[in-house]
């Protein structure tokens, strides 16, 4: 009967040898070594924006345009609608300048770039401009949601799995300001966002620093996300499990990235990290 694989063991045979022996007349048959290497999942690393705090209900242009009122009381008077234009086209000059490298650029620094555009000169860690994003980041703050199943999901996870958040966000206090709303920040052993290490997922280096905090290989972690191309890929590149939240009909690019599993809500992670 052939026997059954106890589950996460991987068998590798080694020095194998052929020997006959004619001793007694006994033939003997081949002889293995089978040498026994467990793999087990010992992080997993999590995405924060729709896959565990929900930004549907998000509305850019109200944020920005708290941000321009922030940067009008402080003397900086420029009609809505150019300074609405001027701060898009300079968001769509980063990204399409850093696509290939995945730098990422503080949302302070957007801004002051905006305003060269119409003559100031005022830098990324000028008050104005970081009042001006606050202003921005506390209305979003306020439109985000949170599946009321996460806080539960978390706190099973951490008794078994070291946990890291791993962040795309160009103004790093949000996350922290987001994690303290929803009470989360407590289930994190590691908090990596974008904005503090200058990398975007999917970028190797972002990966690499979540897993250098947690201290595990990339074969001992696993990634959950809602995005195929920053979070499957960037994870998968690097050697790590994939676990893919689908929230929307994303098909073409989860497919393209095949993704360990799939699931369809965050409670669903639990059983789906007992397969992998």
């Amino acid at each position: 009967m052939k026997p059954t694989l106890p589950h996460r063991v991987s068998f590798k045979i080694s020095n194998l040898i052929f020997k006959r022996y004619n001793y007694l007349g006994i033939s003997c048959c081949p002889v293995a070594k089978l040498e026994v290497v467990w793999m087990s999942i010992k992080a997993v690393l999590l995405d924060l924006g729709d896959t565990l705090v929900g930004f549907d209900r998000f509305d850019y242009d109200a944020c920005l345009r708290e941000l321009h009122k922030s940067l009008s009381r402080d003397g900086v008077t420029l009609p809505y609608e150019h300074f609405k234009k001027a701060y898009f086209e300079v968001r769509e000059r980063i990204y399409r300048e850093t696509e290939d490298s995945f730098e990422e650029l503080s949302f302070c620094f957007r801004v002051s770039e905006t305003l060269k555009l119409f003559g100031y000169s005022f830098n990324p860690d000028d008050q104005l401009i970081i009042d001006a994003v606050e202003a921005f980041m506390n209305l979003q703050a306020n439109s985000l949601t949170m599946d009321e199943q996460v806080p539960s999901v978390l706190q099973q996870l951490r008794q078994k799995y070291k946990l890291a958040l791993v962040s795309n966000f160009a103004h790093p206090p949000m996350i922290i300001q987001l994690l303290n709303k929803f009470d989360l920040t407590s289930f994190f052993d590691a908090i990596v966002v974008s904005g503090d290490i200058g990398w975007r997922k999917p970028s190797p280096r972002i990966f690499e620093s979540a897993l250098k905090a947690l201290e595990v290989a990339p074969s001992e972690a696993v990634f959950v996300g809602d995005a195929p191309y920053h979070d499957i890929q960037g994870a998968k590149k690097i050697g790590m499990k994939t676990v893919f939240l689908r929230k929307s009909c994303v098909e073409e690019g989860v497919n393209r990235e095949n993704p360990d599993k799939i699931i369809l809500k965050i409670e669903e992670l639990l059983e789906a990290l007992s397969d992998l």
